[in-house]
């Protein structure tokens, strides 16, 4: 059966970091520029922990090892791998922190804690997961749905195009500071949805509700603009309709929630 491979950069909402988790930056680190994107998010206090879910059967954790770094444990589905040491004398980036295959088709949860003393590091640059979609050989198609298409359904009144559309996909984008403003993305697959946006400092936390399902909550601010990012993803959908509502749900007033495009996948027939 097909198996597709997925990738968020440490600054996804898809992450959840304590709150000791702080993002790097160049004024701190001169070696910024070798992460992913040139991004990384990293912790220096015991016990801070980052967290992740995801429906498949691998997943890939990728970090830095450096000689400010220190040991880290990785919890997956209850199960608890390390200490794993994260020392190196010199600078050596991209490097896969932690790694699971073979697992059972379906969700996981994982989360990576920091178990260095004295102040020393652990960073998260990106992760990876795989998941099986389908049966048989069958070609997966996606398309790409941009927040101007119809089968997005905005509260038209507090939706307006954002100031820095020119960085968003195709230069249109969609943002709100309203509360409980929402969208939903209404789409016909049979496999996958990724929706992706901006995040800022002035983004805030949003909900999500696939199919009438549970509610889950991310949160958007970050310290810096970026686009593209990933906003939430969902695979082994099944064939039919499928409705996905995102909703505005700042913490503060003004925070924002800004929506950039969708890739909808299904199986080749």
């Amino acid at each position: 059966m097909p198996l597709i491979t997925n990738l968020i950069d440490d600054k996804s909402p898809l992450i959840f970091y304590d709150s000791t988790w702080v993002p790097g930056n160049s004024a701190g680190d001169p070696y910024e520029d070798q992460y992913y994107l040139g991004t990384f998010t990293i912790n220096n206090v015991t016990n801070g922990t980052a967290s992740f879910s995801f429906n498949g059967t691998g997943v890939w954790i990728y970090g830095a090892k450096r000689n400010n770094h220190n040991t880290y444990t990785v919890q997956l589905d209850g199960a608890t791998y390390g200490p794993y040491n994260g020392y190196y004398p010199t600078q050596e980036f991209l490097q896969v922190l932690f790694n699971r295959s073979g697992l059972t088709q379906g969700m996981h949860s994982l989360t990576l804690t920091n178990t260095g003393t004295n102040g020393t590091y652990a960073d998260i640059d990106l992760i990876v997961w795989q998941s099986e979609v389908g049966g048989g050989t069958q070609e997966l198609v996606t398309e790409t749905v941009q927040d101007t298409d119809p089968r997005f359904q905005y509260q038209d009144a507090v939706w307006s195009s954002p100031p820095d559309a020119i960085f968003y996909s195709n230069g249109t984008g969609h943002y709100t500071e309203a509360y409980p403003a929402s969208v939903t993305l209404t789409f016909t697959v049979s496999e996958m949805v990724t929706l992706f946006g901006a995040t800022s400092t002035s983004s805030g936390p949003y909900t999500v509700q696939l199919d009438g399902g549970n509610v889950s909550t991310y949160n958007g601010t970050a310290f810096l603009p970026f686009y593209g990012v990933t906003l939430f993803h969902a695979d082994n959908l099944g064939t039919g309709q499928h409705s996905l509502t995102i909703r505005n749900d700042p913490a503060t007033a003004g925070q924002q929630l800004c929506i950039d495009y969708a890739l909808v996948s299904s199986l080749a027939k």
